[in-house]
């Protein structure tokens, strides 16, 4: 009895560590697979799309901003400007390059 109760212990444990992990997978897929943002071919040319979440901090008024990071950590954020099709992406590491990508695309 004492064995069965470890190993259904032990299977809830390793069924919540998998379902864990597994969140992050489909977050990084949601902006790149699910909009048709212009900004998004940019995007993944300067630089990539490896990372484990892409979240938009603002898609209102005239500008929409995403952050794209790995370990709870912001590596880029890109600035889409409506009116002017303009778009920026910014290095928010700390040795980053800063702004790396500014130009109206159309």
């Amino acid at each position: 009895m004492r064995n069965m109760m470890k190993a259904m212990i032990t299977l809830f444990l390793a069924a919540g560590v998998l379902a864990a992990c597994g969140g992050d997978d489909k977050e990084k897929a949601d902006v790149f697979a699910e909009k048709d943002w212009p900004e998004l071919e940019v995007v993944k040319e300067e630089i990539g799309t490896d990372f484990e979440s892409a979240d938009v901090e603002n898609d209102e008024g005239n500008s929409r901003v995403i952050l794209y990071e790995n370990e709870g950590k912001p590596e880029y954020k890109s600035v889409y400007i409506l009116d002017e099709e303009r778009l920026k992406i910014i290095s928010t590491q700390d040795d980053g390059e800063g702004q790396i990508y500014n130009e109206v695309i159309r």
